[in-house]
């Protein structure tokens, strides 16, 4: 989305994704986090030179460094923690404020730029210290629900506190009204939802950034221009929101613009290139300039015409196996994924691809290179149920709210059978698996991987271990 002066220059997504559909926002979900701590600095909940251990009397360790003594709330904010590396406690069930806590920073707080994702899961937990809530229940009356943003998550710890550094999921176009927000420096229909001056601090540089694995010339990295609060500053004086796999809210307040971008990109520089290099030149003129009804409708007619193929390769549009297997079960040894049997069930219009474990059936329908849509738990064809805590008993458990998938299938030729899902809320969300069937003695036996590569990337790799069953 491209939107200027409070109007949508231009919007497009790519079919099977769609204006309706959440994403999850990976480290864009930060800046919600600071815009959490600006909230509750400006109801005098803290201060941004508070002490990070003055908030967790009861989580502290045995041991605590002088540098960590000397922590503040503004050090987590720019990532100049000093920790290197950054403390781990993603995947783990024990107190993540006392593994941070207990991790020394080997720089003075506040000196050294080091991207660190357990700062701004501290800087949720001390929200949700000093408010008593979660900072996803904390924003719904103050940010989200002004700006009509609904039915959206944000995953949490197995403490129950919000992840804050990743997790969140929205809309592209809940991004862009959180966009309109800044833009408009908190004001949004006449009322002030976050403070003026904190926008202004929070954008501001604050740190030298840096970015070793870029090559590039410091004037044109992206990651080299410095760091705000959970922000990065950036070409043609832009501040940037900022998550993996290409999930971007790229501001020019000079310009009165900004340009909303969810993505699954493997290059997420070049995706920044394209709009310093094509759409910011393009931004001219402060008034209104003449209509152009042909330039409209072509560019209408690209929105409208805008997908991604189904699949990766042209086949077949039918082969003899479908007879013999639809609605039949393969039986399939013990293996890695837990899956006890497969079903592919084919009709016009298309084929379930259905996977069994113990009492759970998990189907997922496919169009012949075309996109059906299903919904599931998992974010990968072949992987279980994606289980997330969100109990402070790390042993109770629930699904994570279901998974949109749209799939495709074809066959390459008359024993193999291709399937391609993209998981569409999803920012690393598509794969690829290749299903052969032979007959041996009269049984049909199948063979199923997934496609070279780690499939909720597209980056070169060893494929997994393929499953065999006999129908």
């Amino acid at each position: 989305m491209f939107i200027r002066h409070g109007r949508v220059i231009a919007e497009g997504w790519w079919n099977p994704y769609g204006p309706d559909y959440k994403h999850i926002l990976f480290s864009a979900s930060k800046t919600f986090t600071a815009t959490a701590v600006g909230l509750a600095v400006s109801e005098n909940r803290l201060k941004i030179t508070d002490k990070v251990i003055s908030f967790f009397p009861y989580s502290m360790p045995d041991s605590i460094s002088d540098y960590m003594r000397e922590l503040t709330v503004q050090n987590l904010l720019t990532m100049s923690v000093g920790q290197d590396p950054e403390p781990r406690a993603m995947g783990t069930s024990g107190d993540w404020i006392t593994a941070f806590l207990k991790s020394p920073p080997i720089h003075k707080p506040g000196t050294v730029f080091k991207y660190n994702n357990m700062a701004t899961f501290m800087l949720s937990a001390i929200v949700q210290q000093v408010t008593g809530q979660t900072i996803f229940d904390y924003l719904q009356p103050r940010i989200f629900k002004p700006l009509g943003i609904r039915g959206i998550d944000w995953d949490l710890n197995p403490q129950g506190i919000n992840l804050g550094m990743i997790g969140l999921r929205l809309r592209t176009e809940d991004l862009a009204k959180f966009g309109q927000l800044l833009i408009q420096n908190g004001v949004w229909n006449g009322k002030q939802l976050l403070p003026k001056e904190w926008i202004k601090e929070a954008t501001s540089f604050k740190i030298e950034s840096n970015d070793p694995g870029n090559k590039r010339p410091k004037d044109l990295n992206d990651w080299a221009q410095g760091y705000c609060y959970q922000m990065w500053r950036g070409r043609n004086s832009s501040v940037r929101l900022d998550g993996m796999a290409g999930q971007f809210v790229m501001l020019f307040p000079d310009k009165d613009a900004f340009v909303v971008l969810t993505a699954n990109a493997r290059n997420t520089q070049n995706e920044l290139d394209l709009v310093h290099n094509y759409l910011f030149p393009a931004i001219k003129s402060d008034k209104a300039l003449p209509g152009s009804p042909g330039l409209n409708n072509e560019l209408q007619k690209k929105q409208v015409a805008l997908s991604l193929k189904p699949t990766t390769a042209a086949g077949l549009s039918k082969s003899e196996f479908e007879s013999k297997i639809s609605g039949k079960e393969f039986d399939l040894p013990q293996n890695n994924n837990n899956i006890q049997s497969v079903y592919f069930t084919f009709n016009e219009d298309g084929c379930s691809f259905a996977l069994k474990r113990d009492d759970n059936i998990s189907i997922v329908k496919t169009g012949l290179e075309s996109w059906e849509l299903s919904n599931t738990l998992s974010s990968s064809l072949l992987a279980p149920p994606r289980i997330v805590s969100k109990s402070v008993d790390a042993n109770y458990k629930i699904p994570q709210p279901v998974i949109k998938v749209a799939a495709s299938y074809s066959w390459t030729d008359k024993n193999t059978l291709e399937l391609t899902a993209r998981f569409i809320e999803e920012s690393l969300g598509s794969e690829t698996i290749v299903c052969k069937f032979s007959e041996v003695f009269g049984n049909v036996i199948v063979s199923i991987e997934q496609k070279a590569g780690r499939p909720m990337m597209g980056i070169p790799g060893p494929a997994p271990t393929p499953l065999r069953g006999t129908l």
